[in-house]
C-alpha cells in the first residue's frame, strides 16, 4: 500500500450542510421556550459529514487477492491509524468491500440461503483473500435466466387483439393501412437558390389521406411521403405490419379470467 493512502482517501473537502445556509428567521414569539443543543445545531445545519474517497481503498483490496488477509490487513493498519477519527473511520468501510467471516453469513432463513453481498472474503479455511464472483453459488447468481418481461400484447386474430393500455386490458380492431397513391410533382432541388436557372427536380408525392390509430393517437400514413427507396425502408422499419387501431374496448372481468390476464392493482 502506497505511504500516502491515507491522504489520498480523505483528499476531499468535508461537505457542509446547506440548511445553514436556508435558515429562516422566526420570530421571536414563534420560538419555542427551550431547546436541546442537538435540536438546535440539527434545525441550523452546520454540520460536516465525512466525504472520503474509498475507491483507492477498494481497487487496492482487488489488487491483493490471493494473498494472506492479516498481510494486507497490516499493511493497511500501517498506513491508516486508529487513533485519527477519519483514518479510523475509512478502516471501517472496509467491511463493506470484504466479508470478514463469511460462515457466519453463510445462514439459512426461512429456507433461503442468504450470502454475503461484498465482492472478496476472507476464506476461513486458509485465511487468503478472494473473490466472491468465483463461488458456485455467486456463479449461479449472475447466471440466473432473467425472467420474462411481462405481456403487453396476445394476438387472437388477424384483425384483433389484446393490447394492456396504462395497465388496463382492451380488445382492440385493427385494419389494413390504405393502399398509398402518389401524384408526380415538380420541386425546386434543395440548395437551389431564388434564381431563374434553379434545378427543379421531378418526384412522385403521397397523396393518399392519412388514418388516425385510436390507440396512440397519431396520424399514419399508407407509406412514405415520398416514392423512394430509402423512404420505404424507413416506413417499412416504423409499420411492419402495416396495420392501425381502429377501436378499442376494455376487457370484461369474464374475459380477463378466459385469457388468463389481470388488471394492473390501482
Amino acid at each position: 500500500m502506497r505511504k500516502d493512502m491515507a491522504k489520498v482517501l480523505v483528499e476531499r473537502p468535508r461537505l457542509i450542510d446547506s440548511a445553514a445556509r436556508r435558515r429562516r428567521i422566526v420570530p421571536d414569539d414563534l420560538l419555542p421556550k427551550s431547546i436541546g443543543l442537538r435540536r438546535d445545531v440539527r434545525e441550523a445545519g452546520g454540520f460536516k459529514p465525512l466525504n472520503e474517497n474509498l475507491a483507492p481503498l477498494r481497487r487496492y483490496l482487488e489488487r491483493q487477492v490471493g494473498r494472506p488477509w492479516n498481510n494486507v490487513f497490516s499493511e493497511i493498519a500501517a498506513n491508516l491509524k486508529s487513533s485519527s477519527t477519519v483514518q479510523q473511520h475509512v478502516r471501517d468501510h472496509i467491511k463493506d468491500f470484504v466479508q470478514l467471516h463469511p460462515m457466519d453469513e453463510a445462514r439459512l432463513w426461512r429456507g433461503i440461503e442468504l450470502r454475503w453481498r461484498q465482492r472478496l472474503y476472507v476464506d476461513p479455511r486458509d485465511g487468503l483473500l478472494k473473490r466472491t464472483d468465483r463461488l458456485i453459488w455467486a456463479r449461479a447468481r449472475v447466471n440466473r435466466p432473467v425472467p420474462p418481461a411481462p405481456v403487453d400484447r396476445v394476438s387472437l386474430t388477424e384483425d384483433r387483439e389484446l393490447q394492456r393500455l396504462r395497465g388496463l386490458w382492451f380488445e382492440v380492431r385493427l385494419a389494413q393501412l390504405p393502399r398509398p397513391e402518389y401524384r408526380t410533382v415538380t420541386r425546386r432541388a434543395r440548395g437551389a437558390g431564388s434564381t431563374a436557372g434553379a434545378r427543379e427536380i421531378t418526384v412522385r408525392q403521397l397523396v393518399t389521406p392519412a388514418v388516425r390509430d385510436i390507440v396512440s393517437g397519431l396520424a399514419i400514413c399508407g407509406g412514405p411521403e415520398i416514392d423512394e427507396p430509402r423512404g420505404w425502408a424507413e416506413y417499412r422499419r416504423a409499420h411492419p405490419s402495416r396495420t392501425y387501431a381502429v377501436s378499442k374496448r376494455q376487457l370484461s372481468r369474464m374475459e380477463l379470467r378466459r385469457h388468463g390476464l389481470a388488471n394492473a392493482a390501482g
